[in-house]
Formats: structure tokens, C-alpha cells, sequence
């Protein structure tokens, strides 16, 4: 079992690495699609994405000695189908007679390959058929068409990085795939019974983003956030002057502002699809400037305390006043969870981002 359990977990150690670099991709997309994530619909891809990876370590790892192949002759390719029912036949200890000659045959290669080689799709099918919403001709010829790339991987010698094929090319392997996606195509329905159909998940995540949540708006500033920075750098490399803290809070919220009044949104907001509205007798243009000039001045009182609390011998007080303001922020925003996530600066300022996804 060793040589099966071993590619898993090499995959399980990638995917971590792998997921730290999606999970960014992967919000645009739902928030763009969406607008909001869903924890379910995440569990589905992501799981789906660790399934992907395991199966293709399963049929590539354990990797050879390059010195062990040099002098192989082969064959590298089993061309004659049912194959493998031929090595049952004849290498099987089974007895149909005798019962004690079950468990021991099931344990032999002929038994285990075969049926790894049906299992590692079945996954496959399930989820074309219950979240990709495939239909049984497309589920059929996909699935023929990843086995179809597991084997030709396994001829090419992992894409010419050997100098020869280090695992058979298989037709069995190939027919035994297919079917293998075939029944997870035919038993994803029974899996209805405890799980909500892609309708129910997809109508479910867009009622959610009706509500415009504390990690939907921080995603959407740290989109402007970085924009800003690229902007921040473009200045700064043509007027030749080296970026501060105060100046990179000017154009950051420069560029709020302006964007606001001309769109009502920003790039970031626009990507998961809020937008801000004031109250029906508040002029949109002074709401906007009120509510970003009080950042701009507690982002700045923010950066100037800091920097007398690194350059003044006496800085006890200013990182007192620091973590004051700071503390202040953090209170209000645990108490706007309580208040429908109102800031103290959009009560003031009497703005809020409302949802732009429609049904």
C-alpha cells in the first residue's frame, strides 16, 4: 500500500504550497461570477484540485534512478485488450472451491492494479457529473482523455526528462479508466440525497452577496491597495523623488476619491461588485470627500505618531497613542459587526457599499 499512500501525501504537501498561490485567482473569479464565496463550492474545487494532483503523482511517483533505464529494453507498451485478465488466470492464487484463498488473491497485483486503475476516475466522474454538470458523452470522452494523458506521460517518460519509459503503456489502463469515470458519472446522483445540487449552491451564493461583508470590502481594498502602489511607483520613477508614507496616503486616497465620484466604485470594488450610495439628502460629492478625508487624516496621524515612535528616544508615549488609535479602529469595527457592519466614518460621512450583483 506504500507505493499508493506515497504519492498522496507528496500531493497533500504540494497542494499547501499550491493553494497559498490560487486562493487569490480564486476569489476574483467568485467574487467576479458570484459575488461572495462559498464554503461549500470552495471544499468542492479545492478538493477537486488535491484529486487532480493525486492522481497524477499516483502515475508518475515513485520517480526511478535516470542510471536504472539507460540499459532498459523494454517492452514499454501493452497493446492487447483484457490483458489483464489473462495475468488473473494465470498468476491468481483464488480457489473458487476454497475459502480460505480469497483474502490472500485479493491482496495480489493482478487483483490490486485492475482495480486501482478503475478506482483513481471514479472521483473524476463524480464530479463531472454532479458539479460540472457533464453529460454522459462528455464524461465519457473527458475521462478518455485524461487516462489517455496518464499513459502517454507514462510513454513519453515523463515528457523525454528520462531516457526511457519507466512505467507500461496499457490499453487496459487506458479501458480500465474510462469505466472507472463511467460509474462515478452513474452513482453521483446518490450522492444528491446529502448534498445541495450546483442550482441550490449557485442561488445560495448570490443571495449571500446581497449583504456586503467585512472580507468581501478588505479584499476589494487590497486590490486598490496595490493599484495604488503601481500608481504610487509610476510617480514616483518619473519625478525622481523617493515614495513617503504621507505621499503614498495622498494618492491612495487621491485615487479613491477620484474613481468614487467619477464611478461610484473602484477597480477593486468594481471586481466584487459593490459600489457606494449616500443617504437620499446627502450630496454624493461632499459624502465621498468626508469620508475620505477622515482616513486620509487617521491613516496620517497613524504614520506620523509611528514615525516619532521610531526616531524619538522618548517614544513610549507615541507607541501608546499608536496602539490607542489603532485599538479604536479595531473596537469599532467589532462593534459595526453588531450594527450592520457600519463604520464610524461612513455614520459620519452617512455613505455605505451596497451589493451591485444581480440575479
Amino acid at each position: 500500500m506504500n507505493v499508493y499512500l506515497f504519492p498522496i501525501q507528496v500531493a497533500i504537501l504540494s497542494f499547501v504550497g499550491i493553494s497559498t498561490i490560487i486562493t487569490i485567482p480564486y476569489m476574483v473569479v467568485q467574487y467576479m461570477k458570484y459575488g461572495s464565496i462559498s464554503k461549500f463550492r470552495t471544499l468542492i474545487l479545492f478538493s477537486f484540485a488535491l484529486y487532480m494532483l493525486s492522481a497524477y503523482y499516483l502515475i508518475i511517483l515513485p520517480l526511478p534512478n535516470p542510471d536504472t533505464l539507460k540499459d532498459a529494453t523494454g517492452p514499454f507498451m501493452q497493446l492487447i485488450p483484457f490483458g489483464f485478465i489473462h495475468d488473473f488466470i494465470i498468476q491468481t492464487t483464488l480457489n473458487i472451491k476454497d475459502f480460505h484463498t480469497y483474502l490472500p488473491a485479493l491482496k495480489q497485483s493482478v487483483v490490486i492494479q485492475p482495480f486501482f486503475n478503475l478506482l483513481i476516475t471514479v472521483p473524476f466522474g463524480i464530479y463531472l457529473g454532479y458539479y460540472f454538470k457533464k453529460d454522459f458523452k462528455k464524461t465519457l470522452f473527458l475521462t478518455f482523455l485524461l487516462s489517455l494523458l496518464f499513459e502517454l506521460t507514462q510513454l513519453s517518460a515523463l515528457y523525454g526528462i528520462y531516457p526511457k519509459p519507466y512505467r507500461l503503456f496499457d490499453v487496459d489502463d487506458l479501458m480500465l479508466n474510462t469505466l472507472g469515470g463511467i460509474i462515478g458519472f452513474f452513482i453521483y446522483k446518490h450522492f444528491l440525497v446529502f448534498l445541495p445540487t450546483r442550482e441550490e449552491i449557485d442561488k445560495k451564493n448570490l443571495k449571500r452577496s446581497q449583504k456586503v461583508g467585512y472580507i468581501r470590502r478588505i479584499f476589494a481594498f487590497g486590490i486598490d491597495y496595490y493599484i495604488t502602489l503601481f500608481i504610487a511607483g509610476i510617480i514616483m520613477r518619473f519625478a525622481g523623488i523617493e515614495l513617503s508614507a504621507l505621499m503614498f496616503n495622498v494618492i491612495l486616497f487621491g485615487y479613491l476619491t477620484i474613481s468614487h465620484l467619477l464611478f461610484k466604485h473602484t477597480i477593486g470594488k468594481a471586481l466584487v461588485h459593490i459600489k457606494l450610495e449616500t443617504e437620499k439628502n446627502r450630496s454624493y460629492f461632499v459624502a465621498i470627500i468626508s469620508r475620505y478625508l477622515m482616513l486620509f487624516l487617521i491613516f496620517s496621524l497613524v504614520g506620523i505618531v509611528n514615525y516619532f515612535f521610531e526616531h524619538s528616544y522618548t517614544n513610549g508615549i507615541f507607541a501608546i497613542i499608536e496602539l490607542g488609535i489603532l485599538l479604536l479602529l479595531f473596537i469599532d469595527a467589532l462593534l459595526g459587526l453588531g450594527r450592520g457592519k457600519t463604520l464610524f466614518y461612513e455614520k459620519i460621512s452617512k455613505t455605505k457599499n451596497v451589493n451591485t450583483k444581480r440575479k
